[in-house]
């Protein structure tokens, strides 16, 4: 399984997705350091483009990750949200577009609120089946709380064939309704179904009305 490493910094995602056994087919990013870092533990990346606003025919991959830019959401900012130009998520899934990959793994802060609900509802609109949750650090043993929100997109095949046909494939995605989830057909899926990582402190998905489960996603991963 091969995948596009976008903002890929000094390579955190790389090194867990090729302990996973995939490989990493191309890169993106823009600062120096991290560049330099990077090709000294991966000399042998290429295409390695360094600014995501300028990627017009990348190779294609299984899986397009990426933690695109916190700072317009980063509690620690000034929190100008879709007003800041560092917003990157819109250049993330033009990127998704030209590649039209099977699996999405992006990652963001808390802080990244309703515009969550944006991004889930981009990747829906081309098909994918979205899943975020929230996971701390400390669920894997470090000695600090860090919440991440992670977004998990499943493209079925069914779906990937229309999309090489040039058809956008209809979303089956959920949506929240008071203290329960609602699927595609309109039945209630009760709070406890929604996936939480196990040993984990109980912050499972993104609260609020930024929950969301896909009705497929309790199948990814297994």
């Amino acid at each position: 399984m091969t995948f596009a490493d976008l903002f890929s910094g000094i390579g955190g995602f790389r090194l867990g997705l090729e302990a996973a056994g995939m490989r990493c087919a191309w890169a993106c990013e823009i600062d120096d350091f991290c560049r330099k870092v990077y090709l000294k533990h991966w000399p042998e990346t290429e295409p390695f483009y360094d600014d995501i606003r300028t990627i017009t025919d990348p190779p294609r991959v299984d899986l397009v990750c990426g933690g695109f830019p916190c700072q317009p959401f980063s509690v620690a900012g000034k929190r100008k949200g879709i007003e800041d130009d560092r917003n990157l998520w819109p250049e993330m899934l033009r990127v998704i577009d030209l590649v039209r990959p099977s699996w999405v793994l992006g990652e963001n802060v808390p802080g990244i609120g309703d515009y969550l609900d944006t991004v889930v509802s981009d990747l829906e609109s081309r098909g994918f089946e979205v899943l975020p949750l929230e996971i701390e650090a400390a669920a894997f043993g470090a000695h600090h709380r860090r919440a991440r929100v992670w977004i998990v997109a499943h493209a079925p095949q069914r779906q990937v064939d229309e999309r090489e046909r040039g058809v956008v494939a209809g979303a089956s995605g959920t949506r929240r309704r008071g203290n329960a989830t609602t699927d595609a057909g309109g039945e209630d899926v009760p709070d406890a179904a929604i996936p939480r990582l196990e040993g984990a402190e109980p912050t499972g998905c993104v609260p609020g009305g930024r929950e969301r489960l896909s009705t497929e996603c309790d199948s990814i991963g297994r």
